[in-house]
């Protein structure tokens, strides 16, 4: 594949102004949660940004490591292959004990600083790491099927995977931690 910097752009500019798009109807999304949180649930604020990160990294890491695999021939474009097997059990891995610690850090950060929390420990972990276990899943399918579309379309996936799994983990880390609270909390 040869790439120049007008295909980059010709390919970006189309995907990033519809990421952008995503991201202002999940700002607003956030605004209106934002306020039953602030009364009731203030911890879960400080978690958002996490939940976000961490899974836009984790599917970001594992979106580099397809396209890589794919332009060095490590890795095929068969759903069966097993080196991308071995990619997506180790994102999983990763995220979930990383949404378990980092659940734990938050929660005694809030306590020591004085949050209110209105929540026990067990159900907040509970709250962020199913939200970030459902997260991970689904960015991580997202990430080889992004990968894998745009290597056939000729497209190289490090233009593309990174856009789209930040989107879509911003999109959904909100939405998800905004069903767990309702479903566990309220």
């Amino acid at each position: 594949m040869i790439y120049s910097w007008k295909k980059i752009v010709r390919y970006g500019i189309p995907l990033l102004t519809f990421c952008v798009c995503i991201e202002i109807a999940v700002g607003q999304l956030l605004q209106y949660g934002e306020t039953v949180l602030i009364r009731q649930l203030p911890i879960f604020l400080i978690s958002i940004p996490v939940i976000n990160g961490i899974g836009g990294n984790v599917g970001s890491i594992l979106g580099a490591h397809l396209a890589s695999g794919l332009h060095i021939g490590s890795i095929t474009l068969d759903v069966h292959d097993k080196e991308m097997h071995h990619l997506v059990i180790t994102a999983l891995f990763m995220g979930v004990l990383t949404y378990v610690l980092i659940a734990i850090i938050i929660y005694w950060t809030g306590m020591f600083n004085g949050l209110q929390m209105n929540i026990a420990l067990l159900p907040f972990v509970f709250v962020i790491t199913a939200t970030g276990c459902l997260l991970i899943c689904l960015l991580s399918l997202i990430s080889v099927i992004t990968a894998f579309i745009s290597f056939r379309k000729g497209i190289d996936p490090d233009d593309v995977v990174s856009p789209v799994v930040t989107t879509f983990g911003d999109t959904l880390g909100i939405i998800f931690l905004f069903v767990f609270v309702g479903a566990v909390i309220l």
